[in-house]
């Protein structure tokens, strides 16, 4: 198979981003969905939105002294702003960690947020998802949707 046909992703999907099932919603037996964007150069608002958050610590990330904390904070924010576009059949209860509360989890940058403090994997989870080109592929794509 030749490279572009193994490589070449649909360039629309990493930008307007593409859905994909994360869980299964233990209320009503439906699958949890996230929309992401791609997590690559080939997202200009992603590499755009990175680059303004990480320049007032250029000094420390050229000198390799950035605070990890601060780091995984800053890639978890610009993650929520520019990424991560909605989520839907998410239910409250998977924040509160309390079974009752089976509304859905509205979504915004603050409960993203949240729910990553909450779920630490669960971010490292969608961010390898959005890195990942497999979900972005144009022979993928087609394939899912039957073309």
């Amino acid at each position: 198979m030749s490279l572009r046909k193994t490589f070449k992703t649909d360039k629309a999907a990493e930008v307007e981003g593409v859905d994909i099932a994360v869980g299964m919603n233990e209320h009503n037996g439906r699958p949890i969905m996230i929309r992401i964007s791609r997590m690559s150069r080939a997202n200009k608002r992603y590499t755009k939105a990175l680059e303004e958050a990480t320049r007032p610590h250029s000094a420390a990330i050229s000198n390799e002294t950035l605070d990890n904390e601060i780091g995984s904070r800053i890639l978890q924010e610009v993650f929520a702003d520019t990424v991560l576009l909605g989520w839907s059949n998410l239910p409250k209860s998977e924040l509160t960690g309390n079974d009752a509360d089976s509304d859905d989890l509205p979504f915004s940058r603050e409960t993203a947020l949240q729910l990553f403090d909450e779920l630490p994997d669960l971010y490292d989870d969608w961010e390898k998802r959005a890195k990942s080109s497999a979900a972005f592929r144009e022979r993928e794509r087609e394939k899912s949707s039957g073309n």
